[in-house]
């Protein structure tokens, strides 16, 4: 990969040296105070925010269940660590939730949580939404050491340069430094195309210099009154030729509020869909007789659906939808994500004439048509 960037998921640890020799030298040339005076700021809210949240962030452990055929012996071993947040308590009182990445859980069979007074809890997994890369756990009993659930905020209400802060357990396999906390401000809101294979749906990310590392994943972004209004998932690490720093992203809480509820109600998330595969299509930004432009190419239509009904069939192009141009598959999944059910979607579509090879043999004709999205399982 030429001058490419690498995005790593937060379970991936990443360590930097820094070299301070200048610094240490030009150090020594200037005379130190004789006596230092700490003052500690009534206006800092972090120890208070700290000593409240970080009894409830969890460190998760995934664990998955093997079986070899040949020596029909089974196993169970760890496949992955992260962090989760507790965040509300069940509606029978007798449990709570825990709100975590789905990457952290992704293709688990038994789930723990280590919490920060050592007690170690059995988990169940609610349930996911690979889309937005989320995922709530359940525990039963009472929380260990006194944790309290975490106020939900509005990271709608978020600008830039206001506090941020970071409660996770970043380490390894062998070692968790636990209910680490780290601080920064707010660098940036709705970054779009910042993704790392988290996101099946269009995400745009808080970005913030409040540094996290892997395990970090499923953590806390907290505000200065220590609502939860983000959730750990990626950073920037390494380019071809260059080590970023301090560029940390989180998914937004309130993009995400709607989707915890439907997974607490019903296991799962539910969108308006309008029943197509498509797939990405490299082509001219205007449409040429023998090269069909860029957009989501529809790569399978499911029968009884939305789009089957309007009309949609293979190798057709979609190049617009309610005005918008699609340029990708990505493109088309987040134009959807804004409609709602029932909602009608106005799509421009191109559809060119193919040889008995498969190839575009010249010539399409544009068509213009309206579909209503559905909800689809």
């Amino acid at each position: 990969m030429k001058h490419s960037t690498v995005l790593t998921r937060c379970l991936t640890f990443l360590l930097a040296a820094v070299m301070l020799s200048g610094m240490l030298a030009l150090a020594e040339q200037s005379e130190a105070p004789a006596t230092y005076d700490i003052i500690y700021s009534s206006s800092n809210p972090i120890p208070e925010i700290a000593a409240r949240v970080r009894p409830a962030i969890v460190q998760v452990t995934t664990r998955v269940e093997s079986w070899d055929p040949e020596t029909r012996v089974a196993d169970v071993y760890d496949s992955g660590y992260g962090s989760a947040c507790y965040f509300r308590d069940t509606e029978d009182g007798e449990g709570g939730y825990l709100l975590t990445n789905y990457h952290v859980v992704q293709d688990g069979d038994a789930f723990t949580a280590l919490w920060l007074d050592g007690t170690e809890t059995d988990l169940e997994l609610v349930g996911y939404d690979d889309g937005s890369d989320i995922a709530v756990l359940r525990f039963e009993g009472d929380a260990p050491g006194g944790a309290e659930p975490i106020p939900l905020g509005d990271s709608d209400q978020l600008v830039i340069g206001e506090l941020a802060i970071i409660i996770g357990n970043p380490g390894t396999y062998t070692e968790v430094f636990f209910g680490s906390v780290t601080a920064g401000i707010i660098s940036g809101l709705e970054r779009e195309d910042v993704n790392a294979g988290n996101f099946s749906h269009r995400i745009t990310t808080i970005q913030t210099d409040a540094p996290i590392n892997g395990g970090n994943s499923g953590g806390a972004l907290l505000n200065a009154k220590g609502e939860l209004v983000g959730i750990p998932t990626l950073k920037m690490g390494v380019g071809y030729t260059t080590v970023y720093e301090g560029m940390s992203f989180c998914i937004p809480i309130s993009a995400v509020k709607d989707y915890i509820e439907q997974i607490i109600a019903n296991g799962s998330v539910v969108r308006p869909r309008m029943g197509v595969t498509v797939v990405n299509i490299d082509g001219p930004d205007e449409a040429m007789r023998r090269y069909p432009p860029c957009g989501a190419q529809v790569y399978n239509v499911e029968n009884g659906t939305p789009a089957a009904r309007a009309g949609l069939k293979e190798k057709d192009v979609i190049t617009e939808a309610n005005g918008e141009r699609i340029k990708s598959a990505q493109d088309l999944v987040a134009a959807v994500d804004r409609c709602g059910e029932g909602e009608p979607m106005e799509l421009t579509v191109y559809r060119y004439n193919y040889d008995l090879d498969g190839n575009v043999s010249g010539g399409y004709e544009v068509l213009h048509l309206t579909l209503e999205l559905e909800m689809i399982d």
